[in-house]
């Protein structure tokens, strides 16, 4: 698989999670520059930077559940601050360990949003995420 994403974004609390995460796409090869970030404060004032300072995120993992701005919190800022089109290309996927169906209809109500779902990240998710928004093909 020749395919990469310039940059993917993780954001959760927790530092677990995050070296997990790090592991797994590192170990994948689908990615030149991945930033992780232990809260959304953390990718909001990354996102906020001069365009030519950053590497632009063509996704965003974002963890629902976090202190201080949860994930909610955050895509409420996210279109606040304009970034959904600053950053039109970039996709949104929502992490979460909730089973609720207002969680699900509620992430569909955020235009910046392409998808939820559960945590925790493996190979299979991610492979899936690629192929439907990026139209990665992977060897079996």
């Amino acid at each position: 698989m020749k395919n990469k994403l310039d940059c993917i974004m993780c954001i959760d609390d927790d530092e677990a999670t995050n070296f997990f995460n790090a592991t797994i796409i590192k170990a994948m090869d689908i990615v030149h520059h991945p930033v992780f970030c232990e809260d959304a404060e953390e990718a909001l004032e990354y996102l906020s930077k001069p365009l030519s300072t950053i590497h632009i995120p063509n996704l965003i993992f974002l963890d629902l559940n976090m202190p201080r701005i949860n994930g909610w919190e955050f895509l409420d800022k996210y279109l606040l601050n304009d970034f959904d089109e600053k950053f039109k290309d970039t996709k949104i996927v929502v992490l979460t360990t909730s089973v609720n169906p207002l969680d699900k209809m509620k992430a569909d109500s955020y235009r910046c949003v392409t998808e939820l779902i559960n945590k925790t990240l493996d190979k299979t998710k991610i492979k899936t995420v690629l192929a439907t928004h990026y139209g990665f093909r992977f060897d079996a």
